[in-house]
């Protein structure tokens, strides 16, 4: 593989990855299903209307550059929990920023491929990153605590996301098979994407 190759190959898979990251963080449908399988009204004490709102407000704070602070109206919030999101938010603007920027440009590049039916160079770059996917979920299915743990320890440089619940009670809504599941949609986004591109590879060796 050439380094012109290298190069594209990486662009293509890091738009679909901040592509699913994306699509999983606004997929708030998810988590008002989860209201009612989680019993979630009885582990925080409040309507489902009541939660969503605030949920809403959280994804609205990690998602939009103009809201400076993230107040809950039924919440109270720790300053360490405070930051936690903050940090979460300064990750997300990150993948924002280059889902703006790769994603045009991948689907540019992938629409030149296909006309040259190039696509295929593709193919072995998707393979391995598929590949490690299925590791992970593998891993995932087997113990998700330790997955969860040890993706937080390299995305984060303190202990701020071991929430308390006395002292941030927003925890209650959020359990761990809801983050279990918000894994599930990624990989469910991310693998979908990758599939798309690794079949237009497919199809231009024919």
């Amino acid at each position: 593989m050439t380094l012109r190759q290298f190069v594209t190959a990486t662009m293509v898979i890091l738009a679909c990855l901040s592509l699913a990251i994306f699509l999983t963080v606004n997929s708030t449908w998810l988590f008002a299903i989860n209201i009612p399988l989680l019993h979630l009204t009885h582990a925080t004490g409040l309507t489902t209307t009541q939660m969503m709102r605030d949920y809403d407000r959280i994804i609205q704070y990690l998602q939009l550059p103009w809201v400076g602070s993230l107040k809950f109206h039924y919440f109270f919030s720790s300053a360490k929990g405070l930051q936690h999101f903050s940090d979460v938010r300064r990750l997300i603007m990150v993948n924002n920023l280059i889902g703006i920027i790769l994603v045009p440009i991948s689907s540019y590049v992938l629409i030149k491929l296909n006309k040259k039916s190039l696509t295929w160079l593709l193919i072995t770059p998707i393979k391995v990153v598929v590949t490690l996917a299925l590791m992970i979920i593998v891993m995932m299915l087997i113990n998700f605590d330790q997955v969860f743990i040890g993706f937080h320890k390299i995305l984060f440089r303190n202990n701020d996301w071991l929430f308390d619940p006395r002292a941030d009670p927003v925890i209650n809504m959020l359990p761990d098979t809801f983050f279990l599941e918000c894994f599930g949609l990624f990989f469910v986004f991310f693998l979908g994407t990758l599939g798309i591109v690794y079949w237009l590879g497919r199809r231009s060796l024919k």
